[in-house]
């Protein structure tokens, strides 16, 4: 909508805009601005989904490896977490399910302490979760959980609860360059 006593209506029911070639290109070039900046967010968007997926493969394929490298030298299975931090040099959130607790993994792999809130959505309420959500709300049978935490460089930390998995998680509060989210039962 277009309010003013200047702007030159094509009728007096003000429905459109007289055809002026100054207005027509500033329309024109605010158009284009506004493409390029779907252009810019669709590509970020693009390269993100693209990282995260190599860090799922990644993140999956590792763990596979060394398991049966273990067997064949047979030697006891060996943490391959650092592995994957030396790789990405990231903050690392791995949520996954295994005989119905979830257990969401949090690897500060960068060299500076992280301070974030994590986001899990599911049908799960986490009311055993360890250490307990600072937030719970639930609408339509999906509970918003988020949890306050600070990261220290090179560790690990881990919110664990009862339920079925799913959902959506994010971390929000840290730079999207200095984070992966891994989800690990899709």
């Amino acid at each position: 909508h277009v309010a003013s006593t200047n702007v030159p209506f094509t009728s007096e029911s003000k429905d459109a805009i007289a055809s002026i070639p100054e207005i027509e290109k500033e329309i024109v070039l605010a158009l284009q601005d506004l493409g390029r900046d779907l252009k810019l967010f669709v590509s970020r968007r693009d390269k993100n989904k693209v990282a995260e997926d190599r860090a799922r493969a990644v993140c999956a394929i590792i763990p596979e490896i060394a398991a049966k490298v273990s067997e064949i030298v047979e030697k006891p299975l060996v943490d391959t977490t650092p592995i994957e931090g030396k790789l990405m040099r990231k903050l690392i959130v791995k949520k996954g399910t295994l005989d119905g607790r979830i257990t969401i993994e949090l690897n500060n792999y960068t060299a500076h302490e992280e301070d974030g809130s994590i986001y899990d959505i599911s049908q799960d309420d986490a009311a055993d979760a360890e250490p307990k959500a600072a937030f719970v709300s639930e609408m339509d049978g999906q509970f918003t959980k988020v949890w306050k935490m600070v990261i220290p460089s090179q560790t690990v930390s881990r919110v664990v609860y009862t339920g079925k998995g799913g959902g959506l998680l994010d971390i929000r509060g840290i730079d999207d360059n200095k984070k992966m989210v891994v989800d690990l039962d899709v």
